[in-house]
């Protein structure tokens, strides 16, 4: 295999002839094993194996894909709901929202989710970032994270003091500006919100032509930006359609991971320590099955507790909001859904790269304030220049002329929690959210259909709007219902692994799980709160910043 550690055995993953079919221990020895290869774990791995005498193992439960679809970034409409490369997690009913039971997709391929998302970039705002050093997080500040921000990237808007112009993961700029979205950001503007030129610069506040994790109309994961291009590194051993099974403790230290593949029991060995970067489902999982968390809650699936922290899997964030279909008298994405015009689309992307097969899902991207006097921008628009629904477990894109207009709350106050479902790896962990339980996190929600009905009738919009799809006429008791029935994650979970300097927090600011030598957490699962906007670009500003912190003491 490509990027095999030297001197160590082939890394495989066969069982044996001798033993066919049966569990069978192995035992391979790295400085650092880095568990998930998503957003933040392969940008973990490849900066630690910059320095060519470090040895590092990363683990991913997803296998690699042979046909590449996914670098087709109009494919995520195909990739997300196929478990080929999504996990399809499910939720647990939400009391708050009468019942409801949904998908969370979660990227099942080298990338993580970063191969299936929709290739939004947009940083978290500054002072989300002040506020964590406020909160007893240092080096967390907004001026301690611009310098990672910058050396990640490579923008088209950059190098200049706010943006990276030699960095791993490329950004660039839409390269197909549909001509309906030109229709809705003046009607944005005709709001009083402001276009700002790079949502990402100096000016965060405003709406703005949305930027993508995209390279030359292809989509960048990083994967493709991080470890793909380093797999001939003598240092880097990938071991891909891994589970991890539990970290291996030993002395309060963590010494390696225990991993299944392909019918196969092996324990990779990590001098140095052990990095989980599973994100902010499977990373509170792992460290449950290894004996880290609440006693009582392990103790009911036979896990002896090695380590006591309650918060294990609490403090559960979850941006909510709404996805509102509107139906226009001039055209849309979906006239592409024609088999003319989709031949026609896919050839522009693949000889070119450009249109909209080679578009990020968003269009225009927007952060604005519920209530004038507030400090900051409380609430995020996006615009996809397409509209869509799910019927009979299929997406349906109908021909006619639809957007979607999605708002969420970027700060809610509601949390959820995660529960083992049991003590075998391979089941998924229980998820319990709970959108509505604050009373502002409901509020919110009913400002976000507010807004919406005044953005249609804004002008331009306001002449090309036919109806919405699935709005009601206005009345107290129809919004209530649909607010209960329609709020729906932005699929940005969070904030299970709470980084704080407290002593009920899981991790502490230099990213060590609590009461744990060498056993690191590195991904979305440390937010102490939740940030301003979608969060793959602060996913991967944790793998960098995890790779700093480790080489300072390694």
């Amino acid at each position: 295999m490509a990027g095999q550690v030297a001197n160590e055995r082939p890394v495989d993953g066969r069982c044996s002839r001798e033993n066919p079919g049966k569990l069978k221990m192995e035992r391979m020895e790295f400085d650092f094993v880095v568990v998930g290869a998503g957003s933040a774990g392969c940008a973990v791995a490849s900066r630690l194996t910059e320095q060519s005498n470090r040895s590092v193992a990363l683990v991913e439960s997803g296998t690699r894909e042979k046909l590449n679809i996914t670098s087709v970034p109009a494919a995520l409409l195909y990739t997300i709901g196929n478990e080929r490369y999504d996990w399809k997690y499910q939720t647990e009913p939400d009391p708050t929202r009468n019942g409801l039971v949904e998908a969370w997709p979660r990227g099942r391929v080298p990338g993580g989710s970063s191969a299936i998302n929709g290739m939004i970039y947009v940083r978290a705002r500054a002072a989300d970032f002040d506020r964590w050093a406020e909160m007893g997080n240092a080096g967390w500040s907004w001026r301690d994270m611009l310098p990672v921000f910058r050396r990640m990237e490579t923008s088209d808007f950059g190098p200049n003091q706010w943006r990276g112009g030699q960095g791993p993961q490329n950004v660039e700029q839409l390269r197909f500006r549909h001509p309906v979205s030109r229709t809705v950001l003046e009607s944005v503007k005709n709001m009083g919100i402001r276009e700002v030129a790079d949502i990402n610069g100096v000016d965060e506040d405003g709406v703005a032509w949305n930027q993508g994790t995209t390279k030359n109309g292809k989509r960048a994961s990083t994967w493709d930006a991080y470890v793909k291009p380093n797999l001939g590194r003598k240092n880097l051993a990938v071991f891909d359609g891994a589970l991890v099974r539990k970290v291996v403790l030993e002395g309060g230290r963590a010494v390696g991971v225990e991993i299944e593949r392909n019918g196969r029991i092996e324990t990779l060995k990590a001098r140095k320590g052990v990095i989980l970067s599973a994100g902010s489902i499977n990373t509170p999982q792992i460290l449950m099955l290894s004996g880290i968390g609440d006693p009582a809650a392990l103790k009911q699936h036979g896990i002896d507790a090695q380590v006591v922290n309650r918060q294990v899997g609490r403090n559960l964030m979850e941006h909510p909001g709404m996805y509102v279909l509107a139906e226009l008298n001039e055209p849309t994405s979906n006239s592409y859904r024609s088999p003319l015009r989709g031949a026609l689309a896919f050839a522009d992307w693949l000889l070119r790269g450009r249109g909209p097969m080679g578009t990020p899902s968003a269009q225009l991207i927007g952060f604005f304030r519920s209530q004038p006097q507030l400090k900051h921008t409380d609430m995020q628009f996006l615009l996809f220049a397409y509209g869509s629904f799910m019927r009979n477990g299929k997406r349906v894109f109908p021909r006619r002329n639809l957007i979607t207009i999605l708002v969420n709350a970027n700060y809610p106050q509601s949390r959820g929690h995660l529960e083992l479902a049991s003590a075998n790896p391979a089941d998924p962990i229980r998820i319990f959210p709970r959108y509505l339980d604050h009373p502002d996190d409901y509020e919110a929600m009913r400002y976000s259909l507010k807004w919406v009905r005044d953005l249609v009738k804004s002008e331009p919009l306001r002449s090309r709007f036919v109806r919405f799809l699935d709005v009601p006429d206005e009345g107290a008791g129809r919004d209530d219902k649909f607010i209960r029935s329609n709020t729906r994650p932005f699929y940005h979970p969070a904030g299970t692994c709470r980084m704080g300097n407290d002593p009920d927090s899981v991790v502490t600011p230099d990213l060590n799980v609590r009461g744990v030598d060498g056993l690191w957490v590195a991904d979305v699962s440390i937010f102490p709160d939740h940030i301003g906007g979608n969060t793959n670009a602060t996913a991967i500003m944790i793998g960098e910043k995890a790779a700093a912190l480790i080489d300072e003491i390694h």
